[in-house]
């Protein structure tokens, strides 16, 4: 059986003291300490010997208080020049369910990042030269629809409004080219505050009110009527959720349904979007949120979007310790939701409601 020891990824475990009791061969050559010289020791003890260890540490907390903390971390090796790491860690229970620790792996993900990161200053690149002359299409289609330049027919008026209408799409899209590589390297959830969530999602829906009235889609919100709190990052939520009613407003045809929904659960809230759209096919749940992934043929398909914002919205969630699940079938609509733990749920008593 092979062993820990074997293992290509780096493995570090602390137990539940937070003593160092594992340092597999890779964890102890991409952090620079000696296995034998460190184990049993502090981890905090060990703070400041190397930049992995330093981001080991600091994401131990994070994982005591949610659970679970994923980053990819940059590291200046003595031999190989800059590394990216990818740090994974988790806490480990006991046989009884008690906390044991944390343990923590190391997966080198260098060739993969630079790649992206080589494909993101192009692709960066070609937005900006895009934009200059968007903005010039921008400027003069919107000083023709207010009048400025004359009075225009009705016809024409239409002509320059759909110009005007188009140009602020592609204008969009064009941003979203121009952030990518800020939105795969932004540390989601870390702005934490307490708040109602059944506010947050009210708030998130009105951005969306006129797309649905121009579709004649039916929008309704199912929420409690009692307060909801959760401890989370609120902007970050509020963009996730926005990004999953985006989705349900575009794939959803003329006069359908959109519901935006809110559900106590035990300790937890279920909060999603569910509609009467096109559907997904379920080979295809895992894929949608990929990076840049779309079902259509890029050439040919009839919806707009960079296939970004499901990516976009997975890092959200995740960053706060869930995931987003997908229950669709082709032809019979998607519903997408996610569930966060309510603040203060735990010391609720049985009979409490």
């Amino acid at each position: 059986m092979t062993g820990v020891s074997d293992v290509m990824d780096g493995v570090i475990f602390a137990d539940g003291h937070g003593n160092l009791a594992l340092l597999n061969p890779a964890a102890a050559q991409l952090s620079g300490l000696g296995a034998v010289a460190t184990l049993g020791r502090p981890l905090e003890q060990l703070r400041g010997r190397s930049e992995l260890i330093d981001a080991v540490i600091d994401d131990q907390m994070v994982v005591e208080s949610r659970g679970a903390a994923c980053r990819v971390v940059e590291i200046h090796h003595s031999e190989r020049d800059l590394l990216y790491i990818k740090l994974t860690s988790r806490s480990v229970r006991d046989h009884q369910g008690r906390p044991g620790g944390v343990m923590s792996v190391l997966e080198d993900v260098t060739a993969n990042y630079k790649t992206d990161q080589l494909r993101n200053q192009y692709l960066s690149i070609v937005a900006h030269e895009l934009r200059t002359p968007l903005t010039g299409i921008k400027t003069f289609s919107t000083m023709l629809a207010k009048g400025r330049l004359g009075p225009l027919e009705a016809r024409q008026q239409e002509v320059v409004e759909s110009i005007r209408e188009q140009s602020v799409r592609l204008e969009h899209q064009i941003d979203k080219l121009v952030n990518l590589g800020f939105l795969e390297t932004q540390e989601y959830g870390r702005d934490l505050q307490t708040f109602d969530v059944v506010e947050m999602v009210r708030t998130a829906v009105t951005p969306l009110l006129q797309p649905a009235r121009e579709k004649a889609l039916e929008l309704s919100l199912d929420l409690p009527e009692q307060a909801v709190v959760v401890q989370a990052d609120r902007s970050d939520l509020r963009r996730a959720l926005q990004g999953l009613l985006e989705n349900a407003v575009k794939f959803t045809p003329q006069g359908g349904r959109v519901r935006v929904f809110a559900t106590i659960d035990g300790l937890e809230v279920a909060i999603g979007v569910e509609d009467s759209g096109i559907g997904i096919e379920p080979r295809y749940h895992r894929r949608i949120f990929e990076k840049f992934f779309q079902i259509e043929d890029p050439l040919t398909r009839h919806h707009g979007g960079a296939g970004l914002g499901l990516f976009v919205a997975q890092g959200i969630i995740g960053a706060h310790s869930s995931r987003i699940e997908v229950a669709s079938a082709l032809g019979r609509g998607a519903k997408f939701a996610f569930r966060l733990r309510i603040k203060g749920a735990e010391s609720r008593s049985p009979t409490d409601s």
